[in-house]
């Protein structure tokens, strides 16, 4: 493990949804709405088969529109379109789930605005996390937090070639540099293949598609089990 004796400055880098603040509830509890209204349409269809229709229609629109609220919400209408192309009373249901899911504020996970706070006065902290651009800078505004962070880096996949471009443009040394975040897939493992270190902080509503087996990096991963633990270790 990395010793916390060290004294110098470093770059820490943090993802953001689900890891500074919940953020995949909300989309999951979106689903939720939208299912128990095709449920309730009279069509007979199956949970799994609303599920399939909505995954089909956001990772097809993310690859045009990159992650967030608002191309989930379409990717809502796109799937209600397949299932139950003439009810108009679905349409107006996912409105009112998109509202709701856009507008929803972001509560900070337990202990991440003091941990912020310290680190910030002896690190130099960075965020690098998925999503449109102006809704996490806007959820960045909400949480009063923006001060606190040197550079905010908002690109449409977090892969080795994002990594590298991220060190390259805030002249970063890879071996005093941290990604920490809850997401193996996009936080962990291609923030190590770049050279870097990495903090893995599970979540509980992590992402389904966020999930993979942490690579073997021997000794360049640190998990911690809670957020504050990060004073302990910087």
């Amino acid at each position: 493990m990395f010793s916390s004796s060290v004294t110098d400055s470093l770059n820490l880098i943090f993802d953001a949804d689900d890891t500074l603040w919940d953020s995949n509830i909300h989309f999951l509890e979106a689903f939720d709405s939208f299912a128990a209204a095709v449920e309730n349409s009279g069509l007979g269809l199956s949970r799994v088969k609303i599920h399939d229709a909505v995954r089909r229609a956001e990772l097809h629109l993310i690859k045009s529109l990159g992650y967030g609220r608002r191309p989930y919400v379409m990717a809502l209408h796109h799937a209600a379109q397949e299932l139950a192309p003439s009810d108009a009373s679905l349409r107006v249901e996912i409105e009112r789930i998109g509202t709701c899911l856009i507008d929803r504020d972001c509560a900070l996970l337990p202990d991440v605005e003091p941990t912020l706070r310290e680190l910030s006065q002896r690190h130099r902290l960075l965020m690098f996390t998925k999503g449109q651009r102006d809704e996490q800078l806007q959820k960045l505004a909400r949480s009063g937090l923006g001060p606190l962070f040197d550079r905010v880096e908002t690109p449409r996949e977090k892969d080795v070639d994002a990594y590298r471009q991220l060190v390259r443009d805030a002249d970063l040394n890879p071996s005093d540099t941290f990604m920490i975040g809850n997401s193996p897939r996009s936080d962990i493992n291609p923030a190590v293949r770049a050279g870097l270190r990495a903090v893995y902080i599970p979540h509980p509503h992590t992402w389904e598609l966020e999930h993979e087996e942490i690579a073997e990096a021997d000794g360049m991963i640190i998990e911690l089990t809670s957020f504050r633990r990060l004073v302990e270790v910087f």
